[in-house]
């Protein structure tokens, strides 16, 4: 398992070097990849250089992955009326934004990989996106990349069980 503060340049060691280390040829091809990304990206990339880094990211699973292995994308988490604590840490994000964001990593996976791969959108953003105003805006935390709640992190993970079981 890699942890990776989404396709930013605020990686160290930047996240590209997950691939670059023969992790597959080390410990195997897995039978099953998730990329949970957009929070950090949508809160501290540009427009530009996330979609850059999906092109790339596209092309080191095609180098390192196997057709068998099976792609799950777990998109942002729901963003609602936090703000930001942090000085330094300018965050540039918007329930759009991340909803943008969450689109075009889905539209690009499905266009470079979606031949060679089955691939899964896990959207843990609808499960907040769908609930009343007032329960959304309880869930949301003031983190610089918007994490909700422990609670409803566990409802996301329930979901994601479940598809990995049916």
């Amino acid at each position: 398992m890699f942890r990776w503060g989404g396709l930013t340049t605020r990686n160290d060691p930047p996240w590209t070097d997950t691939f670059s280390s023969g992790f597959v040829q080390e410990k195997g091809n897995p039978s099953v990849a998730i990329f949970g990304l957009v929070n950090w990206d949508t809160a501290f990339s540009t427009r530009a250089l996330f979609i850059r880094q999906v092109e790339l990211l596209a092309g080191h699973i095609l180098q390192s992955y196997s057709s068998s292995t099976k792609i799950i994308l777990r998109t942002g988490q729901y963003y609602c009326c936090t703000y930001d604590k942090d000085p330094k840490w300018k965050r540039k994000f918007s329930r759009p934004r991340n909803q943008y964001f969450n689109q075009y990593l889905t539209d690009i996976f499905q266009a470079k990989l979606g031949a060679d791969y089955s691939i899964s959108v896990w959207d843990v953003s609808q499960i907040a996106e769908r609930r009343p105003y007032g329960a959304r805006e309880e869930m949301a935390l003031a983190c610089p990349p918007n994490h909700v709640r422990a609670e409803l992190i566990d409802i996301e993970n329930l979901v994601l069980i479940n598809h990995l079981c049916n």
